[in-house]
C-alpha cells in the first residue's frame, strides 16, 4: 500500500473559507506550513518521506492509523517544525465523511499546539497509543468549542459516524473488552459523545452510549467521573490544561491497570 504514497493521483484538497482562514492563522502563528496528505494517493513531500515512512513501518503506528479517519503527524526536523494532516482515504470512503470535516478536527489540534497547548508526546511502542487517547480527551473538548465559535459545522459527520457505529454494535456478536489501545480509544469516544453532543441531540446518541457502556462498564464509569472533574475547570489556560491532561492520563491508567491487575 505505502508505495502509492509517492504518486499524485488526486487534485489538492479544496478547503471552505473558514478552514482556509484557520489554517492560515495557525501557519502564521507557528511559522510553518501545514501539509494535507490523503493516504494512499497524495504525494508525500520529499523532506517528510524518511520520517513518515519510518513510522508507517512500525506496526503500532500503522495499526493506529488504520483505525482512524485522520490524524495529525507533527515532528521537528532540524530547526523546522513539520505538521502533516494525514487522511485515511479507505476509511473516508467507507464513512462518506467529507475531507473538510476531518481536516477541521485536525486543524483544531494544530491550533492548540500553536497556542502552546501541545499533546502528550507519542513514544512508539505497544503503549504509545495511550498518550494519543488521553491527550484527545482534553484536546477534543477545547477544539470543538473553537470550531463552534468559528461557525464550522462538524457535528453532522460525527452524528452519521456514531449512528452507523451504533447500528453495527447493535447487530454484532458479543465482543470482549479489547486490548489496551482499544479500551483507551473507547474511553475517549465515550467522552467525545457525552461532551460534544447534548442528550437526545441526535437519534442514536443514547443507544450508542448504552452499547458502549455494555461493552466496557468500567470505562463508562471512569468517563462520567472524568467529565465531572473537567466540567468548568478546563479552558485555554496552561495550568488548567496541564491539570486536565494529568486527570485524563490517570483515568486511562486506572482503566488499563484495573484490567491488568492480578
Amino acid at each position: 500500500m505505502w508505495p502509492a504514497l509517492l504518486f499524485a493521483l488526486q487534485l489538492p484538497v479544496a478547503l471552505p473559507a473558514p478552514l482556509e482562514e484557520w489554517k492560515a492563522e495557525i501557519e502564521a502563528r507557528a511559522f510553518h506550513r501545514i501539509e494535507i496528505i490523503r493516504i494512499p494517493g497524495d504525494p508525500v513531500p520529499e523532506e517528510d518521506q524518511e520520517v513518515l515512512f519510518s513510522y508507517f513501518n512500525r506496526p503500532d503506528f500503522a495499526a493506529q492509523f488504520a483505525r482512524t479517519q485522520a490524524l495529525t503527524f507533527r515532528y521537528v526536523k532540524g530547526e523546522r517544525t513539520r505538521s502533516l494532516i494525514l487522511l485515511n482515504l479507505p476509511m473516508m470512503q467507507n464513512t462518506q465523511n467529507s475531507a473538510a470535516a476531518l481536516i477541521a478536527h485536525e486543524l483544531g489540534h494544530l491550533w492548540l499546539a500553536s497556542l502552546g497547548f501541545s499533546p502528550p508526546v507519542y513514544e512508539p511502542g505497544p503503549r504509545g497509543c495511550l498518550a494519543i487517547h488521553y491527550g484527545d480527551m482534553v484536546q477534543h473538548i477545547l477544539l470543538r468549542a473553537e470550531s463552534d465559535r468559528r461557525g464550522i459545522l462538524w457535528r453532522p459527520s460525527y452524528e452519521r459516524d456514531y449512528t452507523a457505529a451504533s447500528e453495527s454494535l447493535r447487530n454484532a456478536p458479543q465482543q470482549g473488552l479489547g486490548d489496551d489501545c482499544f479500551r483507551a480509544q473507547r474511553l475517549s469516544l465515550m467522552l467525545d459523545v457525552r461532551t460534544g453532543f447534548e442528550t437526545k441531540s441526535f437519534g442514536a446518541r443514547e443507544e450508542y452510549l448504552s452499547l458502549l457502556a455494555k461493552q466496557d462498564p468500567e470505562a463508562e464509569a471512569i468517563a462520567i467521573e472524568l467529565i465531572e472533574k473537567l466540567d468548568g475547570r478546563l479552558g485555554l489556560e496552561k495550568t488548567s490544561y496541564e491539570w486536565a491532561l494529568e486527570q485524563s492520563r490517570a483515568a486511562v491508567n486506572r482503566l488499563i491497570e484495573g484490567r491488568n491487575a492480578p
